[in-house]
């Protein structure tokens, strides 16, 4: 039963289903190494940079690096959470819609030029035959 039901999408919504699939894999192992990092990074900063340096600017620096770190990447997770979950197939066919709408006014633009070249065409021909 599940072949016939491959068998009705075309070659086109196969690909479009591979690229959507491919984007959210992306996200997934993004969104891991985002995790991973981070438990490593703050493990290090409870373990040894908060006890190991004496300075206090120095471990404030370093607190302020991590922090900025930890939240512009979560900035750059949620966006591609977004882009591969929420606003992939919107934009595309937002964009192909544009796209299909320019060329429609391109084809009727070339269509009024052609019968406007014709219609000079027959003017001329007149004129010229009197």
């Amino acid at each position: 039963m599940e072949e016939d039901s491959t068998k009705n999408i075309s070659a086109e919504e196969t690909a479009q289903m591979l690229n959507v699939a491919d984007k959210r894999v992306h996200f997934k192992v993004h969104i891991t190494i985002f995790i991973v990092i981070n438990a490593i990074m703050w493990a290090l900063w409870f373990t040894l940079f908060s006890a190991i340096v004496t300075s206090e600017t120095i471990r404030a620096a370093i607190l302020k690096v991590f922090v900025c770190v930890t939240l512009v990447w979560l900035l750059l997770v949620i966006l591609h959470y977004c882009i591969a979950y929420k606003w992939n197939k919107t934009f595309v066919e937002k964009e192909l819609k544009k796209m299909r709408n320019m060329r429609e006014k391109q084809l009727k633009e070339i269509e009024k030029l052609k019968a406007k070249i014709a219609e000079t065409k027959a003017k001329n021909q007149t004129t010229q035959g009197q």
